[in-house]
């Protein structure tokens, strides 16, 4: 009996162990019209933030053992994934945007 009980506890937290680091949203064409090159780079910045918390959280941890035990990590690897996929697009796009406005060449911020 004791053996069912751990074994379902540990079913149950592996579960709730999968990682989550959200999302960035593409950017809008409002933002892509109305962004200021300063406003272009302080959105790369957090981009850029977002993207090292994605890799510090990432690290093994115990949430990882448990998440592990319930799924082999592969749900920890998809969620990471999904979040650099993100941050690398909006980023992208804020390059992009960057480009066009001629930010950093010469242009006023």
């Amino acid at each position: 009996m004791k053996k069912v009980v751990i074994a379902t506890l540990a079913l149950a937290l592996a579960g709730c162990a999968t990682k989550n680091y959200g999302r960035q949203g593409e950017l809008t064409s409002y933002e892509k019209e109305t962004m200021t090159c300063r406003e272009i780079a302080l959105e790369e910045a957090k981009v850029m933030g977002f993207l090292e918390h994605v890799n510090k959280e990432s690290e093994f941890d115990g949430r990882s053992v448990l998440s592990f035990l319930g799924d082999f990590g592969i749900g920890n690897l998809m969620e990471k994934d999904n979040a650099v996929k993100s941050a690398n697009t909006r980023l992208a796009q804020l390059k992009e945007v960057s480009t066009q406005k001629k930010c950093g060449q010469g242009a006023s911020l």
